[in-house]
């Protein structure tokens, strides 16, 4: 298989190296700049997007927002019918890409995070009906290369994924500061505190994953009666902190749906 990649900024390269370490296919990029990634493997690259196209099976396109409009209006005389375009441009749906793609019949919609630049993101994606059973098992193997991929039933799904998974490791980052800060405060030097935090942050997640425990019930499991974790809740019971995020990830989606309609 022939994999196109058409841009090659932080999640255009996450891709590159994620494909190239696992020997998916045979890599193309097309980059005004040859990509410095950080996989010994082989790609080739040109500055020309023509030529990435006319070597590639899937593309995928890594370019700003901004100029996804041009770039697929560049390259869309060379399509051909069985090509897959995937792009992950933040906020662009199907509909303009088809439209900017002189209504190319297979298209996907990523929403990929930035855990992809270490294999472990998370994707959410949505294909037009022009791809067949065999483009999707394609397109889940490429995703899944660098993380963890979900079909959405609806576009719309995408929105909130934005939100929640796009924006999933700020929320994280600022929840293991929180921690961090307290440990600190304490008496932990910050190279302590930050292991501590992020060790319980890793630790609670493989342990739910090996366990299949509900998030409520390992919640409920660490808060003993008349314990220090019961006490600590009942602080962020009062403050409401769980609807307060949830707010927040709910604007963070209506925001993105808002995008999504330019």
């Amino acid at each position: 298989m022939n994999i196109g990649i058409i841009g090659c900024g932080h999640m255009g390269s996450a891709v590159a190296n994620a494909l190239i370490s696992q020997q998916l296919g045979k890599i193309h990029i097309s980059n005004p700049i040859k990509p410095r990634l950080d996989t010994g493997g082989h790609f080739t690259w040109t500055p020309d997007n023509a030529s990435t196209v006319r070597a590639s099976d899937i593309i995928v396109l890594a370019v700003r927002p901004a100029v996804i409009a041009p770039v697929l209006e560049e390259i869309r005389p060379l399509l051909k019918p069985a090509q897959v375009l995937i792009s992950i441009a933040a906020g662009i749906p199907l509909k303009k890409l088809q439209k900017f793609s002189g209504n190319h019949k297979k298209i996907v919609r990523v929403m990929p995070n930035l855990a992809a630049q270490v294999c472990e993101g998370i994707s959410v994606w949505q294909a037009t009906n022009g791809c067949t059973k065999e483009d999707k098992k394609a397109i889940s193997s490429l995703l899944n290369s660098f993380g963890k991929s979900i079909e959405a039933a609806n576009e719309e799904l995408i929105d909130i994924a934005t939100a929640v998974g796009g924006g999933g490791p700020a929320y994280t980052a600022a929840f293991l500061e929180s921690m961090s800060n307290a440990a600190i405060n304490i008496g932990f030097s910050e190279e302590d505190a930050r292991l501590l935090a992020m060790q319980s942050v890793l630790g609670s997640i493989k342990y739910l994953q090996k366990t299949g425990m509900s998030f409520e019930e390992l919640k409920n499991a660490v808060q003993t009666k008349g314990g220090t974790t019961e006490a600590g809740f009942k602080v962020l019971k009062n403050k409401k902190w769980q609807r307060t995020l949830e707010k927040a990830l709910l604007t963070g989606y209506k925001r993105a749906r808002k995008i999504s309609k330019w």
